[in-house]
């Protein structure tokens, strides 16, 4: 028979505090973005002739696209070649490539190689950290929208990207998970086994659906700005699995302990889907304008708060003969707020034909989810830690 122990951690929080007051900012930002006079369109461009007066956007009448393409003179035919005068607005999609990289608040400790004393009359040690650093990967974003004439858009895009990470550590290898400290340690009086052998292989998989409705205001002639609200859903799956060989007996102290097993497993899965309101904007500030092509820069700060659940499940197995040891962690899951900011910046290149417009943006984007990484730690307790995503990307978008 398998030997069992279960370990029981409390449940979360409900900030139902923090979501109403986020709900009220909501609000206010709608009633006073929206109720503003129209502006031009995102994806439309502002090329050729252009002034910005009380806010308003206008282009004159003699636009550069207008030589390309034949005069209407009936507004019944008006959604034809002149982007300006297209009925029913204009529809745009997007596609980026993204290489990115993640930095969690607990992978820099999930062990520790402790360097015994040298001498007797010292009780100086050594205690290294170890690391397990993610590698830097390639993800995937796609969206599309449309861009209404008076100035509203409405944009859906999903996110999609996947790493991984892997440590090894060598010497007296401490382990940092909780089911390694109840091993021959069944009443937590003691300690559990330390190993002259640790691996670990971290994966980390994000998706993120991203609902947004904005509208483009002329702040000046060399500056716009594109306030949004929306609704962001996110799923991350972690998957951290560890190995751990050739344990060391320790024979003096208050429990001596000698193992009869070479090599244990211990592998944690933790899950997390969250759905909240979104709110930002794009800030865009033009460095060349010609008539069919312009340079700008840009930069994008947002943020949003979800209503969070965290599961979790961890399981310890050794290969003790003649009865392995099985330990399983039970942790209760987490029902709260998860909060996270996104800041974005970078140049776009834009060009101008007479039914379509091509752009391609270049740029650097950072999230911070404030309390994602959410376990119990034997060196810590209950985790509370920052997971980041950062890196570039390179995005393509046709507005038609």
């Amino acid at each position: 028979m398998w030997s069992r122990i279960a370990f029981s951690c409390p449940g979360g929080y409900r900030p139902t505090y923090l979501s109403g007051c986020a709900s009220t900012l909501i609000v206010l930002f709608i009633g006073i973005v929206f109720l503003q006079p129209s502006h031009g369109a995102q994806f439309g461009g502002t090329d050729g002739s252009v002034s910005a007066e009380d806010g308003d956007l206008t282009l004159s009448a003699a636009a550069p696209w207008a030589e390309d393409c034949p005069a209407q003179s009936d507004e019944t035919t008006c959604a034809t070649c002149d982007p300006t005068r297209d009925c029913e607005g204009r529809r745009y999609f997007f596609a980026d490539a993204l290489a990115w990289t993640v930095r969690e608040g607990a992978a820099e400790n999930w062990a520790q190689v402790i360097t015994p004393q040298q001498a007797l009359w010292t009780n100086i040690s050594t205690a290294t950290v170890v690391d397990a650093p993610f590698d830097w990967s390639a993800g995937l974003r796609v969206g599309v929208g449309v861009q209404r004439n008076d100035g509203f858009d409405m944009t859906l895009y999903y996110t999609n990207f996947h790493t991984a990470a892997t440590s090894r550590a060598s010497g007296e290898v401490y382990s940092a998970f909780m089911g390694n400290f109840y091993v021959d340690n069944t009443d937590g009086s003691d300690y559990g086994p330390h190993y002259h052998h640790a691996s670990i292989a971290w994966d980390f998989d994000f998706h993120a659906i991203d609902f947004e409705i904005g509208r483009n205001l002329a702040v000046g002639e060399n500056f716009e700005l594109r306030p949004f609200v929306g609704l962001k859903t996110a799923f991350i799956n972690q998957t951290i699995k560890s190995q751990w060989r050739d344990p060391i007996d320790t024979l003096g102290g208050t429990v001596p302990h000698s193992y009869t097993f070479t090599s244990a497993t211990e592998d944690m899965n933790l899950g997390f889907w969250g759905i909240g309101p979104s709110l930002g904007a794009t800030m865009t500030m033009p460095l060349c304008r010609e008539d069919r092509y312009s340079l700008e820069l840009f930069g994008t700060p947002s943020g949003a708060l979800m209503f969070g659940h965290w599961k979790f499940d961890e399981q310890y197995t050794n290969d003790q003969a003649p009865t392995p040891t099985s330990i399983t962690i039970d942790m209760s899951p987490i029902t709260g707020a998860a909060t996270m900011f996104r800041g974005v910046v970078g140049l776009e290149w834009r060009q101008q034909f007479c039914r379509a417009t091509s752009a391609v943006r270049l740029g650097y984007e950072a999230q911070l989810w404030l309390n994602q990484m959410q376990f119990y730690s034997y060196n810590i307790g209950r985790l509370n830690n920052v997971t980041s995503l950062q890196g570039g990307f390179l995005e393509w978008q046709l507005n038609f």
